[in-house]
């Protein structure tokens, strides 16, 4: 029997094994094999209960089950709390979900760096707080969109802003942060549009909570779309593995094609950086680079991308003169990997090119162990995807307060129905209630603070009309409300509405336009009807 392994098979009749988690604890029972081997059945029995009682088995194999790759949603950054706990956020992706594929750390080559290849996008600067949309949009969305399209992140025509979406959920203020997973679920459910339709990466102050006018824009977004997306605890070997894994090759190897890897979200705390930030010393690996050897110990947190991983990376922590993975450095009576002095990530961030040298730095997997920054030891991952809508909502419209808005779209198969079978509330429409109160829309004008022209849009209809079954071949009546919500004072009007129709590769079929005779709203919601074709 070898020593790393036992086989409870021998002892138990079962088939199960224990192994070691990441081969780091061996359970050695060498001296015990013998006396195994001459005992009967039930003397095994009673000698392993005896073992188990007195050495820390149970809590190897618990420790080796909860240091697996698994899906986490750690509050309140993982998914947005309105949507329930059930909601699983990866549904929609067809790739294999964290924990569904096998990791074989041996292919893992020692340094991958997604920021260097063609679909990356430049390093940005920021100017507000939009750090999380730099991060899970303008790097992320961008890179892995055009990882999909087979394109490169060269023009705006391929890249992705960072205001689209952060303009849905800062409350129009430029202080305001946000979430990786705000800018994902607008990708899910609006879309983001490129830059060279939006006009812009990220605006100066006088553009902070404007909303995109005009139809194209949004008829553009609902192509580029998130299909799912996940976040994963990274504290333990194993977990480090996984994402290495994910960020070489997707933890997917393809015989014959070259490994395309993605990329991942973090929030790290980052105040007081100069207090752990460290310059790798001459005769060492990357010599001259800086590296974080732990998140900071105050401030708030802060969205970075990590872009890739360097096993050979390491700075001595302890200053005992050596760079260790296998000494107890936290006295904790175990060597894990809090423990680990060698292997960062490569950490993007979004404070310009010049930051850091060239706007990167290194962060120890080690730093990925605290308990004081719940946030930053899990990672975040998106799957995009391609989309083309069949039928969509031309809007055009005013309203005094956008937050107090209510529209609610319906759908009946008849062409003389009096009633919906079928209703949908537009997010973007309705306040975005899915954020909750702390990241809303702003009680400002509709197309945004001081701008009381109409904001021209495009809803998708395609799911609702979907409902009708597939039989219904897109025919039926539409029923639009429009008015505000209770106790509000929020007036305004429908100026334009039209039912538009594409082919399946998007292509441009034709348009209904909905009579409108008095478009105003405000005490008496406005109720339109019209026949689709």
């Amino acid at each position: 029997m070898p020593e790393s392994v036992w086989n409870i098979a021998e002892i138990f009749g079962g088939g199960a094994k224990i192994d070691p988690p990441g081969g780091m604890m061996k359970v050695c029972l060498g001296r015990w094999i013998g006396y195994f081997g001459g005992m009967d059945s039930s003397a095994r029995r009673f000698l392993l209960a005896a073992c188990m009682m007195s050495w820390p088995l149970p809590a190897v194999v618990a420790d080796e089950a909860d240091g697996a790759a698994r899906a986490a949603y750690p509050e309140p950054f993982s998914r947005p709390g309105a949507a329930g706990k059930e909601y699983d956020t990866w549904r929609g992706a067809k790739g294999p979900d964290v924990g569904e594929t096998v990791v074989d750390v041996k292919r893992l080559p020692s340094r991958v760096d997604n920021s260097t290849r063609p679909q990356f996008p430049p390093i940005y600067k920021q100017k507000g707080g939009a750090c999380g949309q730099f991060t899970a949009v303008a790097s992320m969305f961008t890179y892995e969109m055009n990882v999909l399209n087979g394109t490169v992140a060269s023009t705006e025509a391929t890249r992705f802003p960072a205001d689209f979406s952060w303009n849905m959920c800062n409350a129009a203020k430029s202080e305001n942060g946000s979430e990786a997973h705000h800018g994902w679920e607008v990708a899910k459910q609006v879309g983001i549009p490129t830059v060279q339709s939006y006009g812009r990466v990220e605006g100066d102050r006088d553009k902070i909570g404007l909303w995109a006018n005009g139809y194209s824009i949004w008829r553009e977004a609902m192509e580029y779309r998130v299909a799912g997306y996940r976040y994963t605890p990274v504290a333990t070997v194993a977990q480090v593995n996984e994402a290495r894994g994910w960020l070489f090759d997707r933890n997917q190897p393809q015989a014959g094609k070259e490994a395309v890897g993605g990329l991942l979200a973090l929030d790290g705390r980052m105040g007081e950086m100069d207090k752990v930030t460290r310059t790798i010393p001459e005769g060492e690996h990357l010599a001259g680079e800086d590296v974080w050897i732990r998140w900071g110990p105050s401030g708030h947190g802060h969205g970075i991308t990590c872009a890739g991983y360097d096993d050979q990376v390491g700075f001595d922590v302890n200053g005992d003169g050596k760079i260790t993975n296998d000494v107890d450095r936290n006295g904790d009576g175990k060597v894990t990997l809090a423990d680990w002095e060698r292997g960062a990530f490569i950490v993007v961030n979004s404070w310009g090119k010049n930051w850091s040298k060239d706007g990167k730095i290194y962060l120890l997997y080690s730093a990925m162990v605290d308990s004081t920054w719940d946030r930053g030891n899990f990672l975040g991952r998106i799957e995009v995807c391609r989309y083309f809508p069949r039928r969509t909502l031309k809007v055009k419209l005013a309203c005094s307060n956008r937050s107090a808005l209510r529209v609610t779209i319906g759908i009946a198969g008849a062409k003389d129905a009096t009633k919906a079978e079928h209703e949908m509330m537009p997010e973007v429409l309705n306040g975005w209630p899915l954020f909750g109160d702390g990241n809303n829309v702003g009680e400002v004008l509709l197309a945004g603070p001081g701008d009381e022209s109409p904001l021209e849009l495009g809803i998708d209809l395609t799911p609702l009309l979907e409902k009708l079954g597939p039989d219904a071949k897109g025919e039926g009546r539409l029923f639009l409300r429009v008015g505000r919500s209770e106790k509000s004072e929020v007036t305004g009007t429908v100026q334009a509405c039209s039912v538009r129709s594409y082919d399946d590769k998007g292509g441009f079929v034709g348009e209904s336009v909905v009579e409108i005779k008095d478009g105003a709203f405000g005490g008496t919601p406005l109720t339109l009807e019209a026949v689709l074709q």
